[in-house]
């Protein structure tokens, strides 16, 4: 038994040398593919060749441990273009991220949106009103100057003055009107991809459609009487 124990322990080394080298085969990997003319090119690295053929990924031993189909390598132009498509990508990411710290839900950018769209309401309403008032004032100056014309005298230079003033406040006034008016389309055009887009992100339907025109908004301003 005593002249067993020498090679029991010359054994135990040598199983326990062998062992990391073992250990780094194992690790070891190999890349195949095949030619046209079906014979295999073993190599320790991928190349473009592998890329387009497809390849075999191995292990130390040989066994195949994944399959890789062929890919076509992308032209200059293709790469750009898949570039910009992974920018884009980035880009859209990056403002969903910013919408969705400004509105919550699809109703919290409807509110923002009828909310501007009603501020400027009110200034066209008063701007409506006071555009009345002044063709009011201006059909009275009208009618005194055509009475000076019945009688044969001339328009007095103040009351000329009069209307001519009267005309460009009416005409600055229409523009005025005018302008909100399509400040109000912007911002309903503005609004909609935003609301679509908060809905797809929340899963939130939209609660209303975006708002339509205003009786107010969708009348032309009448011209200068």
């Amino acid at each position: 038994m005593l002249r067993l124990l020498p090679t029991v322990l010359l054994l135990a080394a040598s199983v326990a040398s062998a062992a990391p080298a073992m250990q780094k085969d194992s690790r070891s990997r190999w890349f195949r593919y095949y030619d046209d003319k079906n014979q295999p090119t073993v190599t320790d690295s991928i190349t473009e060749e592998h890329i387009v053929r497809g390849y075999e990924s191995l292990d130390a031993g040989m066994r195949v441990l994944e399959r890789v189909p062929a890919r076509r390598i992308l032209s200059p132009e293709e790469q750009a273009a898949a570039k910009a498509e992974r920018d884009a990508a980035l880009q859209r990411a990056k403002d969903d991220k910013q919408l969705l710290r400004l509105y919550a839900r699809p109703v919290d950018a409807e509110q923002a949106r009828d909310r501007q769209i009603e501020a400027l309401q009110v200034r066209i309403d008063f701007s409506t009103n006071s555009l009345s008032r002044l063709r009011q004032s201006r059909a009275a100056d009208a009618q005194r100057a055509a009475t000076f014309e019945r009688r044969g005298k001339p328009v007095p230079a103040e009351l000329q003055k009069s209307i001519s003033t009267l005309d460009k406040q009416i005409k600055q006034m229409q523009g005025d009107i005018e302008n909100r008016k399509t400040e109000q389309e912007r911002i309903r055009k503005e609004f909609g991809p935003i609301v679509q887009r908060l809905s797809e992100l929340t899963g939130i339907p939209a609660s209303k459609p975006s708002a339509q025109q205003t009786p107010a908004a969708a009348s032309p301003p009448q011209g200068t009487k």
